[in-house]
């Protein structure tokens, strides 16, 4: 009887270990299928690869968590005391990670919103560059000298961000300063006629050039025009250039810094 008795509980046994056996191979089939619907939905809603890699991660994780902690009560194992642990454990490592969770949730945020996209230019905490990268935990810029920038999502997401590649078009403002003793109307003539022989240089909206300041030594005018927004920095510097050699052709002098030296005789 003794004997029965045993093997009908091995045999009990071993139909709880099936059954328990049964849900994590279940399980684990039933979340390959979640996550293979979830990344087809996560197309069609053209999310960010950083971030579906991140989602399709946490629910992987978070479904066999599920699954193994049902295998473990199917054996009568009692899982309170370890969820109490796991939830202790998650505490303590979220106050050990509590800025690098900072950046995760700055990143989700940014991949969430897009405030803005790889390969635009922009300017974060001061910082300007083209965006290179945008990862769960940072935002890699690209400077026009070629320095690598990171900056954490956290920091990213409770700073201004000035976008600059948002529009097709952006206006460019330079400065010109001449000397006192140029002929305004004709240094209006030249800086306009310079930057309209520029092809880059958009006819509408038209180009503007005014007096902006009376200076110590200079006459200075702001000359505004607007281009595509990818010829911005190229045409700053391309302007600049062009606007000497049309000052120096006109015979308009560009003033320099200037000392009198009085010498009193006793």
């Amino acid at each position: 009887m003794k004997l029965d008795f045993s093997a009908d509980k091995l045999i009990s046994m071993g139909i709880t270990v099936l059954k328990a056996l049964i849900i994590l191979v279940a399980g684990h089939y039933l979340t390959l299928f979640l996550i293979k619907l979830m990344k087809k939905s996560l197309k069609k809603l053209n999310i960010d690869i950083s971030l579906e890699k991140f989602l399709k991660k946490a629910v992987n994780i978070t479904l066999h968590i599920i699954i193994i902690l049902s295998a473990l009560s199917t054996l009568g194992i009692s899982t309170a005391g370890l969820l109490a642990a796991l939830s202790a454990a998650a505490v303590a490592v979220a106050l050990a990670l509590k800025d690098s969770l900072s950046s995760i949730a700055g990143g989700i945020i940014l991949l969430l919103t897009r405030r803005f996209q790889t390969g635009d230019y922009v300017c974060i905490n001061g910082e300007s560059g083209n965006v290179v990268q945008i990862d769960m935990m940072h935002t890699v810029l690209k400077t026009i000298d070629n320095r690598h920038v990171v900056i954490p999502n956290s920091i990213v997401v409770n700073s201004q961000v000035v976008d600059y590649s948002s529009e097709e078009t952006r206006r460019l403002d330079l400065t010109f300063s001449v000397s006192y003793e140029n002929d305004t109307e004709k240094v209006k003539r030249v800086i306009t006629d310079t930057m309209l022989a520029n092809p880059a240089v958009l006819k509408d909206p038209a180009p503007f050039v005014g007096i902006t300041e009376y200076a110590a030594s200079s006459v200075d005018f702001t000359a505004q025009v607007w281009c595509k927004t990818s010829d911005y920095l190229p045409l700053s510097f391309k302007l600049r250039e062009e606007m000497r050699a049309a000052f120096d052709e006109n015979g308009i002098s560009i003033p320099y810094n200037q000392l009198d030296v009085h010498i009193k005789n006793d």
